[in-house]
Formats: structure tokens, C-alpha cells, sequence
């Protein structure tokens, strides 16, 4: 695994057909920030999926990311 290529880089497509991506739920964000030890892109919240989307990204050698994300429900996100 390697850490996510730079934006300009064609091998991830984001939003095209095909298996590029693989998203994998972390009990907290603890989890998200342990999981980041061993990525390389700093986890972030993603506004555009939710206001508490917290995730960190590692890709391999074909492109294909792989997602350690922390989403809590609507009736939670406002208490973390």
C-alpha cells in the first residue's frame, strides 16, 4: 500500500464506473486516526458526504483506495 496519489494523477477516477474504491467503517475516530498510522493521507471530515465524515485514504499499485471512515449517525453527530 502506498499513500494516495496527488490530484492530478489519472489512476483514481473519482465519480467513473469501476472498482476504484472500498470504504471500511471505523467504530470512532480514534480508529480513524490509528488506521492513519499506517496511511499515509491525513484523515479529514468530508463535508460533502456529511457534516461528521472523518476518513483517511491508503491506494495501491492499480489506483484502488481504500477508505477508513468514521460517519455517526444524524442523532449522534451533533454530540461529538
Amino acid at each position: 500500500m502506498h499513500g494516495t496519489r496527488a490530484a492530478s494523477s489519472e489512476t483514481h477516477r473519482h465519480g467513473k464506473v469501476g472498482w476504484q474504491h472500498l470504504a471500511s467503517p471505523a467504530g470512532s475516530r480514534e480508529e480513524v486516526d490509528r488506521l492513519h498510522a499506517i496511511a499515509v493521507r491525513d484523515p479529514k471530515v468530508y463535508t460533502r458526504f456529511s457534516d461528521h465524515y472523518y476518513a483517511s485514504f491508503v491506494e495501491d499499485d492499480n489506483g484502488i483506495r481504500f477508505e477508513f471512515m468514521f460517519n455517526p449517525p444524524k442523532e449522534l453527530g451533533d454530540q461529538l
